[in-house]
């Protein structure tokens, strides 16, 4: 199994305030998809307080490592509260075993 790289970065952009979340494994890097397809809390992703981009980060995030929609939707509340509320606010990253490990204490997936 692979441990993906989950890394968000705020940046200056047009209007002077922006964010890049991207995955990397290995050597390829890709945006991570906001999922918006499953709940619009906000149409950006955000970290560091507990309002909706930041539940829409733990929505995406929670989605991508599973690959389970429903869990995603179900629990992604308390991992904002836990872990993506949390997060610095210029910067962060978090490994996929990371949000397993989270997943295995918290709310272990059924099906695991």
């Amino acid at each position: 199994m692979s441990d993906r790289l989950y890394t968000g970065k705020r940046t200056q952009d047009g209007d002077g305030r922006g964010v890049i979340v991207e995955v990397t494994d290995g050597d390829n890097g890709w945006p991570l998809a906001s999922r918006l397809d499953l709940k619009e809390h906000s149409t950006t992703l955000e970290w560091g307080y507990g309002m909706g981009g930041p539940a829409q980060l733990a929505l995406a995030i929670l989605a991508d490592v599973t690959g389970d929609d429903a869990y995603a939707e179900r629990h992604h509340q308390w991992f904002k509260l836990d872990v993506v509320s949390r997060f610095g606010w210029d910067e962060w990253g978090l490994r996929e075993s990371q949000v397993w490990d989270w997943i295995n204490e918290h709310h272990p997936l059924a099906s695991q």
